[in-house]
């Protein structure tokens, strides 16, 4: 899971509706992303096994994807997501 650990730019007090939807999204994507490399269909390949450092580099990786992801072809899921809040709120 992405927390502050990879994302120390996170200040919970000044943040908007649109920067949460979008942090969930990220975060469930990459959770995503960390899970298909982590399945069979990529872990064929053991003749050199993987050291902890380039696992976590694929997960931070996987985070700046689903950032980037977020930010354009993920977007009616944030506005979904952004819609249900405001909903709430009322």
């Amino acid at each position: 899971m992405i927390g502050p650990v990879y994302n120390t730019s996170i200040n919970s007090s000044n943040t908007t509706m649109k920067e949460a939807s979008e942090e969930i999204v990220s975060s469930l994507f990459s959770n995503v992303l960390n899970s298909m490399y982590n399945s069979e269909l990529f872990s064929d390949n053991t003749l050199i096994k993987k050291s902890t450092t380039e696992k976590w580099f694929r997960e931070m990786l996987n985070a700046e994807y689903a950032k980037t992801a977020t930010k354009k072809e993920l977007k009616p899921l944030v506005d979904q997501i952004l819609k249900s809040f405001n909903s709430i709120e009322r």
